[in-house]
């Protein structure tokens, strides 16, 4: 068996190793023996000039609409996008189907619609009030749903797209590929912006527990985000290394242990010492997706003499194999470790941060400090992408372990007898030979020499605290957001509204209700505001520019009361929480106009009287009253500051008049003109 695998793959399973190791024919001789999957070979494949894109955190969660789009597998708990496979519309209803994933996944735990969660019931249909509105004037009912299906094969197909389009039956399945379909159905105009605010069907992204892994201590095939495991099953897998039967399952399962212990948190509780989440391109190098997987968990792969492979994930043990002086024939050269300008002291490293929507996410940088005192500077090492890794703790664990074994204290290259072949199917040995420094040695490469009988090690030094861990090393978190906002964006602060017009003419105005807010800290948010009769859910959207911090909404109905809410919203429009102001009555001029001046009362004889005034300068002026003893006696609607003059005819006795403005709100001026009393013959 051995001889067949290294035939197949003796790029990658001969990494470690040399010519000598194989035969004319390009079968592994009897000496043909250790390697690492995840070092020199997929290092080589990454930077091959047709080395497919990586597949990240953020760029599955994109919906994407292309004739062929990659086909992505997934391990762990994700939140993916997708590619979108079937969109037709008829009759008011937009029908999606969008391919999440390769592969069978174990089950669905949230829904995201334009990047806010949403909650649906038991048929699928979104309950969420944005999307639940009025039909035809009558109940409520949802305008959006959604059904999943989780990639089985065979898979049930969806029976709403055969009802609208017969010729896609049951014989358009989708096996094998975890989808969903979503149903956007189209609402009244006045309710569009309201329920599709985007002016679109929105987008979709599910949070998913996908793969399932086969558990060798069990002897199930269950969901499980386990490191160990999840390295084996890319090793073993048709869409990965297709390696089937390979591992050493004796080895998985202590792995799977190890990767299984609870590792305490700083913040209480505990959490495993390593599980991976993340996604992979079928498209992508097996051999550079094994190695991202590899460096989330510190974990190694090696082909044992069995010809299985075994897998490890980063825990310390005690070396097995001792190499005695005797066995050493010739110490080649010995360094006191990689050149200066080699050497790092700081790694910088990024991780998915579930808490954080499945972002990746900076961490903190990993700071030696005794090899910087030593070196005498600072030096910072390449980003370490750890984005397999789903929490800030394990991504703490790898890059301490990361900078040890990029930065050894010594390098050692031994020529051995024979029997030093026991060592190439080590990780780690040690050495008895009283001139070199008592410390372990990790295997970095070998030869084998069949002319002179030598085994040539490389060795390096490595520090066995690199995999020790405890809370105080425990990198800080990244701040939440403070409760009062939603999906991390900031609620409005200082928000008012109040009625207010707008000028259309000289004299005419329309109502209207201003608004007036504080701009966000982040040049990056920009505001959104919608209006609704008080008391109804007959949101409209109101535009404004990214930089406003006041809006003036007209016209409206004056004298109407109505509700007004307002949101920031970034640029790949996620919102924010509304801040909301109700029972807002809109108003065409909501300040009171200047009084009458000039009032003026003449006695003409015969029980008449002659009165003048000279009207309000008020620019909002709508009329104005004149009362005699309180009873209205002319009502004048002539512009702003004209003067006037009418004869009234109260008959004979004293009498008393006022004059008062009233403007286009029909709000009247604070005080009236007058009064003014005359009598009368």
């Amino acid at each position: 068996m051995p001889q067949a695998l290294a035939f197949v793959f003796p790029a990658t399973f001969a990494a470690g190793g040399t010519a000598a190791l194989f035969t004319s024919a390009g079968t592994l001789t009897a000496l043909g023996v250790v390697t690492s999957i995840g070092t020199s070979i997929a290092l080589s494949m990454a930077v091959r000039p047709d080395a497919p894109a990586q597949t990240t955190p953020d760029n599955i969660k994109l919906q994407r609409v292309q004739a062929v789009g990659p086909r992505i597998r997934h391990y762990g708990r994700v939140r993916g996008g997708g590619q979108v496979v079937f969109r037709r519309a008829q009759e008011g209803f937009m029908l999606e189907v969008i391919a999440h994933g390769h592969g069978e996944i174990d089950g669905v735990e949230g829904y995201f619609l334009d990047k806010t969660e949403v909650s649906i019931d038991a048929g699928g249909y979104v309950t969420d009030d944005q999307y639940v509105v009025k039909s035809n004037g009558a109940e409520k009912v949802s305008r959006v749903r959604i059904l999943t299906r989780r990639g089985l094969v065979p898979s049930n197909h969806y029976q709403p797209v055969e009802t609208r389009w017969p010729e896609f039956d049951a014989a358009h399945r989708l096996d094998g590929i975890w989808t969903t379909m979503l149903i956007s159905r189209q609402v009244a105009a006045e309710d569009f912006r309201s329920v599709y605010p985007n002016g679109r069907p929105p987008e979709i992204e599910i949070v998913a527990r996908t793969s399932k892994l086969r558990d060798p201590r069990s002897g199930a095939i269950a969901y499980s985000d386990n490191a160990a495991l999840a390295l084996a099953d890319l090793i073993e897998h048709p869409d990965g290394f297709n390696l089937a039967g390979m591992v050493d399952d004796a080895m998985l399962a202590g792995a799977a242990d190890d990767a299984d212990d609870a590792i305490p948190l700083a913040a209480g509780g505990t959490e495993p010492r390593y599980r991976l989440a993340g996604s992979y391109a079928l498209s992508e190098k097996p051999g550079e997706v094994l190695r991202r997987m590899l460096d989330a968990c510190n974990g190694d792969v090696q082909l044992l003499p069995s010809g299985k492979i075994g897998v490890h994930v980063g825990k310390w043990r005690e070396p097995a194999v001792t190499i005695g002086e005797a066995e050493i024939i010739d110490l080649q050269s010995w360094e006191a470790g990689q050149d200066r300008l080699d050497r790092y002291t700081e790694l910088p490293w990024v991780y998915t941060d579930p808490g954080l929507g499945y972002q990746q996410t900076t961490g903190e940088a990993w700071v030696d400090a005794a090899r910087e005192a030593d070196n005498g500077q600072i030096a910072v090492g390449p980003q370490l992408d750890l984005s397999f890794a789903p929490s800030a703790g394990q991504g703490g664990r790898c890059a301490k372990h990361r900078i040890e074994a990029d930065n050894p204290r010594h390098l050692l290259t031994l020529a051995c007898k024979p029997s030093a072949m026991r060592a190439v199917y080590e990780r780690y040995v040690s050495i008895d030979m009283p001139e070199l420094p008592a410390v372990v040695w990790r295997i970095q490469r070998y030869r084998i020499d069949l002319a002179s009988g030598q085994v040539v090690l490389q060795l390096r030094s490595f520090d066995p605290a690199a995999l020790s861990w405890s809370v105080a090393e425990e990198p800080a978190p990244v701040a939440l957001p403070e409760p009062d906002t939603s999906a991390g964006l900031p609620v409005p602060a200082n928000f008012a509204a109040a009625g207010a017009g707008r000028r259309t003419a000289q004299n005419a105005f329309t109502a209207g209700i201003g608004l007036q807010w504080d701009a966000p800290e982040s040049d990056a948010l920009s505001p959104v505001a919608q209006y609704a009769p008080a008391g109804s859910d007959a949101w409209e959207a109101w535009p404004l520019p990214g930089s406003a911090t006041s809006a003036l909404i007209s016209p409206l109905d004056d004298g109407a009361d109505y509700d007004i809410r307002l949101a920031f919203e970034t640029s790949d429009e996620r919102r924010g929480t509304w801040a909301v102001i109700t029972g807002v009555t809109a108003s065409a001029d909501a300040s009171a106009p200047a009084a009458p001046t000039d009032l003026a009362v003449s006695d003409e004889g015969g029980g008449s009287a002659r009165v003048s005034l000279v009207t309000s300068t008020s620019p909002g002026l709508w009329k104005t009253i004149v009362y005699r003893d309180g009873v209205e006696v002319g009502t004048f609607f002539d512009a702003p500051g004209t003067a006037i003059a009418f004869f009234d005819s109260p008959g004979v006795g004293s009498f008393s008049w006022t004059a008062r403005s009233i403007n286009v709100s029909g709000k009247p001026s604070a005080t009236d003109a007058g009064p003014v009393s005359q009598t009368i013959t």
